[in-house]
């Protein structure tokens, strides 16, 4: 039994990409198994409960530093923590904050720990929420906010 969990955390590991494209805003809207055939297994599956009903999510989480974010039966936000080693937009996590705006422009809101951004998207509107701490982007969450 033991070696099938092994094996089990070892196939995840390996099927999911290192690196999300640099705009991973395709992966918003899909199903939990269109994510999978497209990442693989997720390491670890969690529920988080949030103040109202309509707030719980189904959290898929990859070492590789992402985690999937459903509400329903859909991916609604992804977020990128450390050890993500890709971009979001051309951003990586340790830039300095003018970084964001050089490459995206004036933010929607502002504050000395976050960026928020519109984006565009064909399907329904997209935000892209950075955390900053010291000057730096060290975590970010690209999310529908029609959800």
């Amino acid at each position: 039994m033991a070696s099938a969990l092994v094996f089990a955390i070892a196939l995840a590991a390996a099927a999911a990409p290192a690196v999300l494209d640099d705009d991973p805003s395709g992966l918003l809207g899909l199903t939990p198994t269109e994510a999978i055939d497209r990442l693989g297994p997720p390491l670890s599956v969690s529920a988080l409960r949030g103040g109202e009903s309509w707030q719980d999510d189904v959290a898929f989480s990859y070492p590789e530093g992402y985690t999937l974010f459903l509400y329903g039966d859909r991916v609604w936000q992804l977020r990128l923590a450390p050890p993500y080693a890709g971009s979001i937009l051309g951003l990586f996590l340790g830039d300095p904050a003018d970084k964001a705006y050089a490459l995206l422009g004036q933010p929607f809101e502002s504050g000395p720990d976050r960026l928020a951004y519109r984006l565009r998207h064909d399907d329904f509107p997209v935000r892209l929420l950075l955390v900053i701490a010291e000057g730096s982007v060290i975590d970010a969450y690209l999310y529908r906010s029609d959800v």
